[in-house]
């Protein structure tokens, strides 16, 4: 698969791990027009090439995202987009699929400001590891203007709706120990990309089947009854359970030594 055309992102995969950082440093990785929809790109490529079994972003410099780069165009003019399709319908907005439409486990490394749609998009990885310079700010509130790119369905889910609804309110500042705290991130690391490639090895090496259940498991569970799920889940043992991965999980087990999953 090939990544060299973005203009604002770095890509590469190796070792099963798509790995990509946005390359506007001296901008606190503020997402421009270009950004958005390169990253809604690279979440269609990422989710189709079958050398990646897991997806990691990392970011140089002082932010993960500081939110949209206002200065990028006039805010009244309206939006042009590249061709139309049912996802672009969203708008920018779209950033917010990017990562939860990839059916393999995403990773984000954060050691900076998140802000605006960065929050955004920080929120929609499967799994986050903060740094100490990490820091959220919902950032809406003081722009008057409304969230988007997905923040106001993921942050309830993570830290809880009145968490949530005190953080759109106030636009106050998040700092590491207290986003870890309330649910932000699944943990507060000193070196959080060293810790977020050696998760990223570790699920290369599981069963990627099995990643995938889980994670549509999950995101249907959002919606659905408690019957309803179970039926769900049901169905996705059933699929998984025949798979190749499957009996070579049991094989390794007979046989005390460590499993080698295909994905098939």
């Amino acid at each position: 698969m090939d990544y060299s055309d973005f203009e604002d992102l770095h890509v590469e995969v190796r070792d099963g791990i798509g790995h990509f950082q946005v390359t506007r440093p001296e901008k606190l990785n503020a997402l421009r027009t270009t950004t958005f929809w390169e990253i809604v790109e690279l979440g269609r490529r990422l989710q189709v090439d079958p050398d990646v079994r897991v997806v990691l972003c990392t970011h140089t410099g002082r932010g993960f995202s500081s939110g949209a780069d206002l200065s990028d165009r006039d805010p009244t003019a309206p939006e042009v987009r590249p061709e139309a399709t049912a996802t672009d319908a969203m708008g920018i907005s779209a950033l917010g699929l990017a990562m939860p439409r990839i059916d393999k486990p995403t990773i984000a490394s954060i050691n900076g400001v998140c802000a605006g749609a960065g929050f955004a998009f920080a929120s929609s990885f499967d799994l986050r590891f903060l740094g100490p310079n990490a820091r959220f700010i919902t950032v809406f509130a003081r722009r008057a203007l409304s969230p988007d790119c997905g923040l106001t369905y993921w942050l309830p889910r993570l830290v809880g709706q009145a968490k949530a609804l005190e953080l759109f309110y106030t636009s106050r500042e998040v700092l590491a120990e207290e986003a870890a705290a309330i649910g932000l991130g699944n943990a507060l690391i000193e070196d959080p990309d060293a810790h977020a490639f050696e998760v990223a090895r570790q699920l290369v090496a599981g069963p990627p089947l099995s990643l995938m259940w889980a994670k549509r498991e999950v995101q249907h569970s959002w919606l659905s009854t408690l019957q309803a799920q179970i039926e769900f889940e049901w169905t996705a043992q059933n699929i998984v359970r025949t798979s190749e991965d499957a009996w070579e999980g049991r094989r390794a087990f007979l046989e005390k030594r460590a499993p080698r999953f295909t994905g098939r």
